[in-house]
């Protein structure tokens, strides 16, 4: 039997889709059972639970970005809190996909944290136990793609079928269970006469009378009408609801799959060329006729989208709405005027600039404030730098003492290893104290994570401060002798934080109209 090292131990328990479905049965509480079992294994090798790490019910086991529990845990590992981990089974970890199971098998092996399971002892320093170990994830991932499989196959089924699977109505109708399995839809008393007039406000017969969809979400604010979620109508709202086949009595699943991307999140693609849709078990509220009118209108008023990751307005991410704290955004006009800056949303009383007014106005304020600021500078350089260099003194100073002091503390930690070796300490005593002396090591630890970071905020800012007037002074030499607005944008974001844009009245062919907008601007200087 192997024979566990004296140290600090945690648990980790995280409850699976079988023993929810388990519990609903009216079985024990697996959280209960699981305590149990680890408790009489950590009496059985003579050691200490210091902490249980306890993941909520409803956790998915599938990605550690979804475990806050694996997570805290695993930074604990890897700054080698812990002796071991004990855990009912090494599932129980990661049963994700393969780069999930690597960063925990890595966080266990490069710490040298044992994990301790009621049937074997895995040491990471083992080859024998590695293998284990990555077999174990291995054979566990293989289950819960099995196991995914089937129920998506059981999903698609029930779409087959007619049945809604969505967890949310749409809007205009209610979820309600079929005698079965599955649920259907209905139509909500108050929501479906509003769907039916949206659809006969856009495709009215007579062209002249039809609504658009930024007019249609403004007359829909305007007469106070919620949304599904109490919120307001927004052009994209409005574009869901009239593409939605629901609304002819159908039902779709896969047009937008949920998919992982590298940053290990899920979230809905563009739409597939197939995907599963069949005639619904619910009544429709739109007859066919309207529902391919309406799409005839929509594509028939679409615009192409822009270039997916080019920036085409030099001022993009720079100005916000100083009315509704929305995105400024550049928009080009069907006519012969050249582009706006406008606020997105269309409920907001923010007036537009021409675009060539804003961005000399940008310019102009950031030059009037570059001079203020080298006049500031020259008159307190040298009582500032002074200062600074008493800062990073200080700091330098204080890590110093506290990388003295964890030093002194490991050695602490080694004498009381040394003093149960030679049966001075008894074990309770030597656990008593040794998590006494790790406690101050963690806290001599965060001191020093913070020291750290002071430090080199303050080097940073230091830098800033010397490099804030030539970096802006280069930004105005060469903004008009650039040609590409990719690169002019990010001349102005290496010097300025945001912008906020204010204008109360318009009046395009009022000069002074035109120019009277007030643009404050927020450039990027050193803290403090």
């Amino acid at each position: 039997m192997y024979k566990l090292p004296y140290g600090k131990y945690a648990a980790y328990l995280r409850k699976s889709r079988m023993d929810l479905e388990a519990e609903a049965r009216g079985e024990e509480d697996t959280y209960k059972r699981h305590t149990q079992i680890l408790l009489e294994l950590s009496k059985r090798n003579g050691i200490t639970i210091a902490e249980i790490y306890r993941e909520k019910p409803a956790t998915s086991g599938e990605r550690i970005s979804e475990r806050p529990e694996m997570i805290r845990l695993l930074e604990d590992v890897e700054n080698e809190r812990w002796t071991g981990v004990l855990v009912v089974e090494v599932e129980r970890l990661a049963r994700g996909d393969t780069m999930d199971q690597g960063v925990v098998a890595n966080a266990f092996k490069y710490s040298n944290t044992l994990i301790v399971t009621p049937m074997r002892v895995y040491d990471p320093q083992n080859p024998d136990d590695e293998e284990y170990f990555e077999f174990g994830l291995f054979m566990s991932r293989r289950e819960f793609k099995t196991i995914t499989r089937r129920l998506q196959g059981g999903r698609v089924d029930g779409v087959r079928d007619g049945r809604y699977l969505g967890n949310t109505p749409p809007y205009g109708y209610e979820r309600v269970k079929l005698p079965g399995k599955g649920w259907t839809l209905e139509p909500h008393p108050e929501q479906a006469p509003i769907v039916k007039w949206i659809f006969s406000l856009y495709t009215d017969p007579d062209p002249a009378k039809r609504m658009g969809t930024a007019r249609l979400a403004r007359h829909l604010n305007d007469l106070g009408v919620p949304t599904a979620r109490k919120s307001k109508w927004t052009v994209s709202t409005v574009n869901g609801l009239l593409r939605n086949p629901v609304y002819i009595g159908r039902v779709r699943w896969g047009s937008r799959p949920v998919v992982k991307r590298r940053d290990g999140k899920s979230r809905p693609r563009k739409p597939r060329d197939q995907w599963v849709e069949v005639q619904g078990l619910h009544a429709p509220l739109i007859d066919e006729s309207t529902y391919a009118l309406a799409q005839t209108i929509m594509q028939a008023n679409g615009h192409a989208p822009a270039p997916r990751g080019k920036i085409t307005n030099p001022l993009a991410g720079l100005i916000r709405c100083d009315v509704c704290g929305g995105p400024m955004v550049l928009r080009h006009s069907s006519g012969t005027n050249p582009p706006s800056i406008v606020c997105q949303r269309q409920d907001c009383t923010n007036v537009s600039s021409y675009f060539h007014i804003v961005e000399e106005r940008f310019l102009r304020s950031l030059g009037e404030w570059l001079k203020t600021y080298k006049a500031q500078w020259k008159e307190r350089q040298p009582k500032t730098s002074r200062a600074d260099q008493m800062k990073l003194t200080a700091h330098a100073d204080v890590l110093k003492s506290l990388r003295k002091k964890l030093d002194e503390l490991r050695n602490q930690k080694n004498e009381a290893h040394n003093l149960l070796e030679r049966k001075i300490y008894s074990v309770e005593v030597f656990m008593e104290r040794s998590q006494a002396i790790a406690k101050q090591i963690d806290d001599v630890r965060e001191a020093i994570v913070r020291t750290e970071a002071e430090l080199q905020l303050e080097q940073k800012r230091v830098a800033v401060k010397a490099e804030t007037i030539p970096k802006a002074e280069h930004v105005l030499e060469v903004y008009h002798n650039t040609d590409d607005p990719a690169k002019k944008n990010a001349l102005l974001k290496s010097v300025v934080e945001q912008a906020t844009y204010r204008k109360e009245k318009g009046g395009r062919w009022n000069p002074d109209a035109i120019n009277r907008f007030t643009l404050v601007l927020y450039p990027k200087l050193p803290k403090g």
